[in-house]
């Protein structure tokens, strides 16, 4: 049963790599955003600075791992 809704996926994100791209990018700026909300009401509510800071560095680290670990693994 999985396997079979894999290899749809898998042939969908083979030829529409531009709507694979679009709608992970899309979900990595919602996530980014909903978190940096989240630190900014009830983490860094004093400082907000260091929360965007936070956020930035946290992004670029993310943005990391996907590079080094998924897109080398594949």
């Amino acid at each position: 049963m999985f396997g079979k809704l894999f290899d749809k996926v898998s042939t969908f994100a083979d030829h529409h790599q531009a709507i694979i791209a679009a709608i992970v990018t899309l979900s990595v700026v919602c996530i980014s955003w909903g978190i940096e909300k989240l630190m900014e009401k009830h983490i860094f509510y004093k400082h907000p600075l260091r929360g965007y800071l936070i956020a930035v560095i946290g992004g670029c680290l993310v943005l990391w791992l996907v590079q080094h670990y998924i897109l080398h693994a594949i």
